[in-house]
């Protein structure tokens, strides 16, 4: 008895699922058809408009007083980002130039702020940064309704007020922004960061200068944000980087960033200091060695060939692997690497051949590939 009630109540779950799921597929259809036709009585409206500007003539107050009212609901700025998704694929020249004559109305909006929840208040500002509304301005209301997502618990709002911050182009507002996340103390995912920062829409050196001034107001995990963007963005700041890595009183994790730094731009006053991290793992954390091996592929010389050849005798299978890839990288001779190849530490040539087996695997591959 038991086992038939069990598989009535499965069956039952069963026909429940198929009619959710039927009326899902209704539902969604609909809501479908009646943004599709939303959509295309926007686009008549809007074209409109767009003949205007092409006439000499700017935008009907008339036309700006409709979207005022028609974009308070989200189901309306669903219609609105298909309208203009359509119209730049087909006339983007025009189509920016109807985005730009109606910045007041997201101004309107944001003073107003009618979108009551979180998330609603989201796709406004993905709207923001996809049509670049304030791309070379700083709009207050628009900016201080960004500030107030940042103070949301949902990792979604924040990089999504982020996100058209960073299309404002404003140095200033993406610093306070990033102090505004900092001092929450919620996490917010470093690569996430830094990538949302190479989109910044202005000047990226002036946005590098103005973050380095607001360097030390930071907490660590912030500061190493920047020096990775300072590291993929140009690479400017030579002197100052090679102080913050002189200074042991910096955290490691900070330090560590300036290593990479200089593995990516080589300077020669660096050289000697990343030349000890590889030396003398022992006196620090063993990452300093393995990341200072790994940067120091940048330094080709002698001095450097030996003093990696060192490094494959470390313990640390890190610091073996990067000392390895790096001597790979300087295409030495089987003559240049056989005390290593022929000596005593079966460790140091097992990477190393290791490595050097990568590599003639990749060139064979690739002469092998089609033309």
């Amino acid at each position: 008895m038991q086992i038939e009630t069990l598989i009535y109540a499965y069956l039952a779950i069963c026909c429940s699922m198929i009619v959710f799921n039927c009326v899902c597929v209704f539902v969604f259809r609909r809501r479908s058809r009646v943004l599709h036709r939303h959509s295309s009585h926007l686009e008549e409206q809007i074209r409109s408009q767009m003949d205007r500007l092409a006439a000499g003539e700017s935008v009907e107050e008339s036309h700006q007083m409709f979207l005022q009212k028609k974009l308070r609901s989200t189901g309306n700025l669903l219609a609105f980002d298909e309208t203009m998704e359509r119209l730049l694929e087909r006339c983007p020249e025009e189509a920016w130039r109807y985005l730009r004559e109606i910045s007041s109305v997201f101004t309107y909006l944001a003073m107003e702020n009618h979108y009551r929840s979180a998330m609603k208040t989201v796709y406004f500002a993905y709207i923001v940064k996809r049509y670049r509304i304030i791309e070379g301005k700083s709009i207050h209301v628009i900016m201080e309704l960004m500030r107030k997502l940042l103070q949301e618990p949902s990792l979604y709002c924040r990089e999504s007020a982020l996100q058209a911050i960073y299309s404002s182009g404003d140095c200033a507002a993406v610093v306070q922004a990033l102090q505004t996340v900092d001092e929450s103390g919620r996490f917010h995912h470093a690569k996430l960061l830094t990538d949302g920062l190479l989109n910044f829409r202005g000047e990226q050196r002036e946005l590098a200068d103005a973050l380095w001034r607001s360097f030390d107001s930071f907490s660590v995990p912030m500061r190493v944000v920047i020096l990775d963007y300072i590291r993929f963005s140009g690479g400017e700041k030579h002197e100052e980087l090679l102080q913050l890595l002189a200074d042991r009183r910096q955290d490691d994790e900070v330090r560590f960033s300036c290593i990479r730094y200089f593995g990516r731009y080589p300077y020669e006053p660096a050289y000697p200091l990343l030349l000890s991290f590889a030396e003398r793992a022992e006196d620090n954390r063993w990452e300093y060695a393995a990341i200072a091996a790994t940067a120091l592929s940048a330094y080709p010389g002698e001095h450097t060939v030996e003093v990696l050849k060192g490094a494959l005798n470390s313990s640390n299978w890190y610091i073996r692997f990067n000392a390895a890839k790096s001597l790979e990288s300087f295409h030495l001779s089987y003559l240049a690497l056989s005390d290593v190849m022929e000596g005593n530490d079966r460790y140091a040539r097992e990477i190393l051949q290791y490595r050097l087996d990568m590599k003639n695997a990749r060139e064979e591959e690739k002469e092998a590939a089609p033309v």
